[in-house]
């Protein structure tokens, strides 16, 4: 992925050109959006430079508007809408390629500890949950339980990514192995010890005296 002003590579994890400085919106490049010379302001701040975020009218699932900053090029999606940018903006995939799945991660990689920074929600103000977006996606997302999820810049390129490596299918068979294994289990432990009928005592009764009088005859000879 190069610059858009210089041409150059853009380093690995951001979306900021070491050689001119230009900040690269590479989220939006491949998501279909209406293109208008009007800009409208939107009613929620940016949680990283607190500047009003812009609606971006996207044309995806009928249409809809996205909070965007200018600034750092972060996004907020009200819920269901990243799920419809992802399954919208990418072909069908029907397979999960690992060999990618892995190398994506090693490109984009999560962020370290020293990095972590609790931001509030654009809506309501309260400190979102952070959360890894999916398994293998290398994306942790700032999720409010009732308004949505914040993507920082470059994140949701990365996540189109994920899902076109089949990121999607993935996450759905290792949630249908978790709530396989959390099943209770319905065998208890097996009892392996004989169950004594009627005819078992009998038999065993007349084993019994059979032996009895077998030891008293070789008794008898012996002695």
């Amino acid at each position: 992925m190069n610059c858009t002003n210089c041409g150059a590579p853009l380093p690995p994890k951001s979306i900021r050109c070491t050689f001119c400085k230009t900040l690269n919106d590479v989220d939006l490049r491949n998501v279909a959006r209406r293109v208008d010379g009007n800009r409208e302001t939107g009613s929620r701040d940016c949680p990283r430079c607190e500047e009003v975020l812009q609606i971006v009218q996207l044309e995806v699932d009928g249409g809809f508007g996205v909070d965007r900053c200018l600034k750092c090029h972060g996004i907020f999606f009200d819920p269901g809408e990243l799920e419809s940018v992802l399954d919208e903006s990418v072909s069908k995939v029907y397979e999960v390629d690992y060999p990618r799945l892995a190398t994506l991660v090693e490109e984009e990689g999560i962020e370290t500890l020293k990095d972590v920074k609790y931001i509030k929600c654009p809506d309501c103000k309260k400190f979102m949950n952070r959360k890894a977006y999916g398994s293998r996606s290398g994306v942790i997302v700032d999720q409010c339980r009732d308004h949505g999820v914040w993507l920082d810049g470059r994140e949701l390129h990365t996540l189109l990514k994920w899902t076109k490596a089949g990121g999607q299918i993935h996450e759905q068979k290792r949630k249908a192995r978790e709530a396989e294994q959390s099943k209770p289990k319905l065998t208890g432990p097996i009892d392996d010890r004989p169950i004594f009928t009627r005819e078992y005592r009998t038999e065993t009764i007349i084993d019994a005296s059979d032996l009895f009088r077998a030891v008293r005859s070789i008794a008898d000879i012996l002695f």
